[in-house]
């Protein structure tokens, strides 16, 4: 965005005495050879005489830019934007100005400029790419937006400008819009001469998944030597299968990851040996889901238990889960890689009056082992509470082995599904025997 203000066909004004001549030659050629405080020291010389002079103040601005210090360059663009009447020029200025105020960390003054300049009839920049540009700079993505409902400018984008302007896009929660500026900004990505690397690339295939996402299917099917295996529903301390499936369907897009979705569930229980004492259960779930922070990942869920069976609960839950991870997906040009994973659940059944939940935290490293393919040994350690129990919590720790395959991606889109089939062995530390025991499960997203 920074330009030489000169070299945008910028004339000095026509100086008849000698002085001035050697002046402005003299400053002008201190900057061509990167001498920037001469540069800057010559045009203030010149302003002195010729205060309202924007080619002077231009030239200041740019040197002291150059230097690295913001506000004074904001300051002299301000001036060269003031005395300058031809609107194209003044337009520079005024962006210049803008820029250099963020550079200098005073956002809210560089808005203030931005929305002078929207307001002045001179300037049209809602046809200008370098407005919406500077309008991203200082996080008016509204303004930027309008301007690039113009679809006459995308055909002027470079590969980092387009990708500016779809993650503005995205934060407006202009979910299609961001997902075609992300395909323009790694299509042009080719013709760079320094490319994007592959881990970029990929980071930017996930922003795609997410913003396409508008449905979502996850199945399991485990086995427990020892009560629930995932905090799916209060079951006891027995060896147990489960296994089921979730629904759900994404209403009103991602919102800057701010989702809210619409889901049904359904399990089946099957107790396991002559001395369970719960009969084998089919429970439903019918609600809601809401993720409340963009950079948390943690959702807020409201549900009607159904009970699809004679065993099966009638009532309303109230759930929290909350998760955050590094190396869950692969690392793109690398064989192995660090892999940590927290994640804790707790539901509240009102009508039963019983609260249940997990916290499970993992550490372990993870090795490609194909394409899509990963498997990672790990330690973990595991609490778990269930009011309903006599013995209510349970602390205990061991080791697990988790293999993963990831499919369905495209050049733009990240892999948009898994299979993963984990197996965990853990000893109890305290509380519960369901601490310990046998945990195996294949889990399915799409």
């Amino acid at each position: 965005m920074r330009k030489v203000a000169w070299g945008l066909a910028l004339a000095m004004a026509t100086s008849t005495s000698v002085w001035a001549r050697e002046v402005q030659d003299d400053a002008f050629g201190a900057y061509e050879d990167g001498r920037y405080v001469e540069a800057a020291r010559g045009a203030e010389a010149a302003l002195a005489s010729d205060p309202e002079n924007p080619n002077w103040w231009a030239l200041a601005a740019e040197a002291r830019a150059r230097l690295g210090q913001n506000r004074d360059a904001a300051d002299a663009f301000s001036h060269a934007a003031k005395f300058e009447t031809d609107p194209e020029k003044r337009g520079y200025y005024l962006r210049a100005q803008t820029l250099s105020l963020v550079g200098a960390g005073l956002v809210e003054e560089a808005r203030a400029v931005l929305a002078q300049a929207d307001a002045d009839p001179g300037l049209d920049i809602d046809h200008s790419l370098d407005w919406a540009m500077v309008a991203i700079a200082t996080g008016d993505d509204a303004t930027a937006q309008r301007i690039l409902d113009d679809k006459n400018l995308h055909a002027s984008f470079t590969r980092q400008p387009a990708l500016d302007a779809a993650y503005s896009a995205k934060r407006r929660g202009m979910d299609d819009r961001a997902t075609t500026l992300f395909a323009t900004g790694l299509a042009l990505d080719e013709s760079e001469p320094e490319p994007l690397d592959e881990a970029q690339r990929e980071h930017i295939r996930r922003e795609v998944r997410e913003l396409r996402r508008r449905w979502a299917i996850a199945g399991q099917a485990s086995y427990s030597s020892s009560g629930r295996p995932d905090g799916i529903a209060p079951l006891g301390d027995q060896e147990v299968l489960q296994s089921g499936l979730e629904f759900s369907r994404r209403i009103g897009g991602w919102r800057n990851g701010r989702p809210f979705n619409l889901f049904v569930r359904a399990f089946h229980s099957e107790f396991l040996g002559d001395d369970a004492i719960i009969g084998n259960a089919m429970q439903g779930w019918v609600g809601a889901r809401y993720k409340p922070f963009s950079k948390v990942n943690l959702n807020i869920e409201g549900s009607r238990l159904v009970g699809l069976d004679a065993q099966g609960l009638e009532d309303w839950s109230l759930r929290g889960a909350f998760s955050a991870s590094e190396g869950v997906e692969p690392e793109l040009g690398r064989s192995n890689w660090s892999y940590l994973h927290v994640y804790s659940d707790v539901s509240y059944l009102f009508e039963n009056e019983v609260t249940y939940g997990i916290a499970e935290a993992r550490y372990g490293r993870a090795f490609s082992i194909g394409d899509g393919m990963s498997l990672t040994p790990y330690a973990v350690a595991r609490a778990d509470i269930d009011t309903g129990r006599i013995e209510e919590g349970s602390l205990g720790a061991g080791a697990g082995l988790s293999i993963r395959f990831h499919f369905d991606e495209t050049d733009t889109v990240a892999h948009r599904g898994w299979v993963d089939f984990d197996v965990q062995l853990r000893e109890r530390i305290a509380g519960d025997v369901s601490a310990g025991g046998v945990l195996a499960s294949i889990s399915l997203s799409r």
